[in-house]
């Protein structure tokens, strides 16, 4: 299969299209209102909603599921979540994740204090739910997702080729010398999703903030947080 990674800015997160044999796979949904973004992004490829065969929700915040009730139903395409991430996605609303830095444990604790009633979406029910790894072949796609749990207690990552990675909020792109999140719920469980990660040796990652990167800035990360234990 050729790689065909299409990076989608959906608001305040990232989405990308996969391009597989029989049509794509879109992984995450954006913010709530963004289902033109995504219709455009079609369109420039020759594609329409009912070409999306699978979504896959990295993890159950507002900012990654916010338009999916709206591109599932223009699309048909089954749902796939983790296991851990179901109730959520059915309830419509999810608490704003722990902070790991100073700056974001004011913005967590403001959020939830302040205005947790802005951080809801349309409620989803998810058609496939996971509970570890799951093979992609079925869907056109050279790939398998793999739970990484951290950010949530089920985040989850796509692993194209053995090589490209899509890793929702495992690890954003927004400071110039790391990738470590400034938000996650168990930051222990999220450096074990690190080390899972790196025993893939992808050369590119994709995240869901942030443009994508290689593997030379996440070993830096690596370095700096669990080698040199901060």
């Amino acid at each position: 299969m050729k790689r065909t990674i299409i990076r989608i800015p959906m608001g305040k997160s990232n989405s990308y299209l996969i391009k597989g044999e029989d049509g794509y796979i879109l992984v995450d949904a954006g913010m709530p209102g963004k289902i033109e973004t995504i219709e455009r992004t079609l369109n420039d490829c020759n594609a329409n909603f009912s070409d999306i065969n699978l979504i896959i929700i990295t993890h159950v915040h507002n900012d990654h599921v916010g338009s999916l009730y709206d591109i599932k139903k223009k699309s048909k395409a089954s749902v796939l979540i983790h296991e851990k991430e179901k109730k959520t996605l059915n309830k419509g609303y999810n608490k704003f994740p722990d902070g790991t830095m100073f700056f974001s444990k004011i913005i967590s604790s403001i959020a939830n204090n302040l205005f947790f009633s802005k951080d809801q979406f349309k409620p989803v029910n998810a058609d496939i739910v996971i509970s570890d790894e799951y093979n992609l072949s079925d869907h056109g796609v050279d790939g398998r997702i793999i739970h990484t749990p951290g950010h949530t207690e089920g985040s989850i990552s796509v692993i194209l080729q053995d090589e490209y990675c899509i890793i929702g909020d495992t690890l954003f792109n927004m400071l110039p010398n790391s990738v470590y999140p400034p938000f996650a719920n168990d930051q222990d469980e999220l450096l074990k999703s690190w080390n899972k990660l790196r025993e893939y040796n992808c050369i590119k990652y994709y995240p869901g903030h942030g443009k994508e990167f290689g593997l030379a800035k996440f070993d830096k990360t690596i370095q700096k947080y669990i080698i040199g234990g901060e």
